[in-house]
């Protein structure tokens, strides 16, 4: 699948066990957690670089979670 949208920091499952920040694409339809297959579940440096970017990509969608496995910086 693919999806186009703006990487943002959000804090995410607040209040739980799990709460922490993370990157999250938002799109117009929805907000995804951004994951790399084999990346650091809570904290990825590669992908901390797309914060505040508008990318496009391409992965598989599990629950609320993309897992990337390409991405594209658009202008």
């Amino acid at each position: 699948m693919e999806w186009r949208g703006t990487v943002k920091r959000k804090l995410i499952r607040r209040g739980t066990k799990s709460e922490h920040q993370a990157l999250v694409l938002v799109t117009p339809e929805a907000e995804y957690k951004l994951r790399r297959s084999g990346g650091n579940p809570f904290w990825d440096e590669t992908l901390a670089e797309l914060e505040d970017r508008q990318i496009r990509c391409t992965g598989e969608l599990d629950g609320n979670e993309i897992f990337m496995s390409s991405w594209k910086i658009e202008a």
